[in-house]
């Protein structure tokens, strides 16, 4: 699966528990990026089609809808036959005209940042959407042919309980959305709410919520294939690349990339970026590196990790190789092997970074 991921760092309004790479919104530096994104495509020499591609932020909505024409037309070349071609988008920022266009470049996926619907968290967490406008927004692309959404949730917000989840949860699936990608609040540093003194969910605490939330979505027919994401209809099918580990090409502020036994990170720095100084790093990843990174994000899946592959790619037993790390926990009934798949078991889930820095060590 080839795959493409864009940024688009630009938001109207920066949330108070956000930290992706972010600027505010300003029409002139719109104009330089969508022309420093340019510049990227033709200097790295991109070409052919990409099965999916996958616009993220900040917030690519943000943009007017001449702007947002001008990076579809940047992007045609490579979207003539992709399967599934994404854009992460908010409510406040989205109108029928910038669905009409979405359509005509054959933008077939909405991930849709609502995070809840209720009005007093969305107020907490600086979001500028009411619960109203996003279930207009969802039933307006739907009568408009959009039928692959996705919509973001997130647990843990200030003073929100676990029934507000179960309410958010049953919205969604009345609108029919057919894929939710729910998180657990996690304040990293220079965020408004941390800067605040909020305190999210202790290790304890999240994992009595995450396992009532899964039975939750589990009884509306939501599928887990993911930590954080379930799905009726289908999966996502640019995230499943990042998972299964596959090389992929990232372009914009902050991206990274996977290709042949290189991960390349792109500059944070928005003056450089402009300047045309996008590339900040080159990593050749050795090949301890990519085991590990293999198991990272395999671990992820509630598949697992196909033990014939993994051991055909780089030439491994890895049941051998990680026997101690795998023994423990199979033990603990955090892992277990079933039809040549080392998997997470539902609890291990809750452990899984600690289980990762086992088998990193």
């Amino acid at each position: 699966m080839s795959a493409l991921y864009v940024h688009v760092p630009f938001c109207h309004h920066i949330c108070s528990y956000c930290d992706f790479c972010k600027v505010f919104y300003q029409e002139d530096w719109v104009e330089r990026y969508l022309d420093a994104l340019a510049f990227e495509i033709k200097d790295k020499k991109i070409t052919g089609d990409y099965q999916t591609i996958y616009i993220g932020g900040g917030t690519p909505s943000s943009l007017s809808l001449r702007q947002l024409k001008k990076l579809l037309d940047l992007l045609q070349p490579f979207s003539q036959h992709s399967l599934e071609y994404s854009i992460e988008v908010n409510p406040e920022s989205m109108n029928e005209e910038k669905l009409d266009l979405l359509k005509e470049y054959q933008v077939n996926r909405l991930s849709i940042g609502v995070q809840t619907f209720h009005n007093k968290l969305l107020k907490e967490i600086g979001r500028h959407h009411t619960s109203k406008e996003a279930i207009h927004f969802i039933e307006l692309a739907q009568s408009m042919g959009f039928d692959d959404m996705n919509v973001d949730l997130i647990y843990g917000l200030p003073q929100q309980t676990l029934e507000d989840v179960y309410e958010d949860i049953e919205i969604i699936n009345q609108l029919g959305i057919g894929h939710i990608s729910i998180y657990s609040l996690i304040l990293e540093d220079y965020t408004i709410l941390k800067h605040h003194g909020y305190i999210p969910l202790n290790d304890e605490e999240d994992a009595y919520w995450y396992e009532h939330i899964h039975s939750y979505l589990k009884e509306k027919g939501f599928i887990h294939y993911e930590v954080s994401n379930y799905y009726k209809k289908k999966p996502s099918l640019h995230n499943l690349v990042y998972w299964h580990y596959q090389d992929y090409q990232g372009i914009g502020l902050s991206a990274h990339s996977l290709i042949h036994h290189h991960r390349l990170e792109n500059t944070r720095n928005l003056t450089k970026y402009l300047n045309h100084c996008y590339l900040d790093n080159d990593y050749h990843l050795e090949l301890n590196d990519e085991i590990f990174e293999k198991i990272m994000m395999g671990l992820r899946l509630r598949e697992g990790l196909d033990i014939d592959e993994i051991n055909d790619l780089y030439h491994i037993d890895l049941l051998e190789k990680y026997k101690d790390v795998i023994n423990k926990y199979v033990q603990l009934h955090m892992l277990e092997i079933k039809d040549r798949y080392l998997r997470v078991t539902f609890k291990g889930m809750n452990y899984l970074n600690t289980i990762l820095v086992d088998f990193l060590d």
